[in-house]
């Protein structure tokens, strides 16, 4: 067997061990009742999420992919509260343009709640530290 079949069954198999585990998710922001279709007029409304609502098509930086991707819009809103935000939220911050990943770890501090995030599909966590005030939106929605 050669060297490249024997790497690409090792990661295969360990692929197929980590696969299967459970992935932290993001909190339910939306409640089901927050949610109305209207059959007439096809369309979809979402309440309780003023002042501010918008939809972003998503960058093709790779850095979440499996979840999202360029060609991908994802629905945010302004209207969260910064206390519950929790590991597994998807949110976006700005550094030097808008990103969009998750948060997967937080503590507190001398200066209060920070948070640490990283894209899905990237290995190391992004480097800076963030706080409640640098959480500009709140991901409640991706559209495929």
């Amino acid at each position: 067997m050669s060297i490249k079949t024997s790497i690409m069954r090792m990661l295969r198999d360990w692929y197929l061990k980590e696969s299967g585990k459970e992935r932290i998710s993001p909190n339910d922001w939306v409640l089901y009742n927050q949610i109305a279709y209207d059959s007439q007029t096809r369309t979809l409304k979402v309440g309780g999420l003023e002042p501010e609502v918008k939809v972003f098509g998503v960058a093709d930086t790779g850095s979440m992919d499996g979840l999202m991707d360029y060609g991908h819009h994802v629905v945010l809103t302004t209207n969260f509260d910064r206390n519950k935000l929790a590991i597994g939220d998807i949110v976006a911050f700005s550094y030097v343009n808008l990103i969009l990943h998750r948060i997967v770890e937080m503590g507190e501090d001398g200066k209060g709640r920070w948070y640490r995030t990283r894209g899905d599909n990237c290995i190391d966590n992004d480097p800076y530290l963030l706080r409640q005030k640098d959480m500009l939106w709140l991901c409640i929605a991706i559209i495929y």
